[in-house]
């Protein structure tokens, strides 16, 4: 298995001769998953305050911004038909996250539950974009086990839940380093591999791994965003 989020070629990272993205003004969210349920539709409808946005959602990439509105609360939702109004739909809510005040760039992983008594098909998770800073390496662990993470002489263990930075990078504008991903197995009680490979980082790039549980084959996976830094 290949390490996917550190490879040299970037996911995201600016093409020669094409002009660069700004990020919007304002505070804005973006949005990426790691599976989607089985149902949903894609785009998804966003209600963000009074407005609703379509939104592609994608693995590989963070979506389009939508803005934050002045509560914080941003939830996926699904129209379903008001028999009492039909002119007035109803929606139910398939996913929610509040995005704290002090967020002004935020991004909102969005991971599949099992089935909720609310009717909510993600669990979220909001990390603040402007926390990562070229060349740092962010390791979230969405999981029950400690992973652990080797990337070149520094040993990162990520807690249940728990995030991680780390930027090997110091004055150097790029850097490639061995890395292994392991997480500690309950039953065996030792680490077992997840892959390893050699990562490249870049001063121009901000990197996300994401663990996360696939409850098909029983173990731990995970999914990479390469966000590029912009001016």
């Amino acid at each position: 298995m290949v390490f996917g989020c550190f490879l040299g070629a970037p996911l995201l990272a600016q093409e020669a001769g094409q002009p660069e993205k700004k990020e919007p003004k304002g505070r804005h969210a973006w949005f990426v998953y790691t599976a989607v349920p089985e149902g949903l539709e894609n785009p998804v409808t966003v209600m963000h305050g009074k407005d609703f946005s379509q939104i592609l959602l994608s693995k590989l990439s963070p979506s389009d911004p939508i803005k934050i509105p002045a509560d914080g609360i941003i939830r996926i939702v699904r129209k379903v038909a008001n028999p009492a109004d039909p002119a007035k739909p109803e929606y139910i809510t398939l996913a929610q996250a509040i995005v704290p005040e002090t967020v002004g760039q935020a991004l909102i992983v969005l991971m599949p539950v099992a089935k909720n008594v609310k009717g909510l098909l993600f669990q979220s998770k909001v990390q603040d974009l402007n926390a990562l800073k070229g060349g740092d390496a962010m390791f979230l662990n969405m999981t029950t086990l400690k992973v652990g993470v080797e990337l070149g002489e520094a040993k990162i263990l990520i807690e249940p839940g728990q995030v991680k930075i780390h930027n090997p990078l110091g004055t150097a504008k790029s850097v490639s380093l061995p890395i292994r991903l392991s997480y500690f197995h309950p039953e065996r009680q030792e680490w077992a591999m997840i892959t390893a490979s050699t990562v490249a980082l870049y001063s121009t790039r901000r990197e996300m791994c994401i663990f996360n549980w696939d409850a098909q084959f029983n173990r731990i996976d995970y999914e990479s965003i390469t966000l590029p830094v912009t001016p």
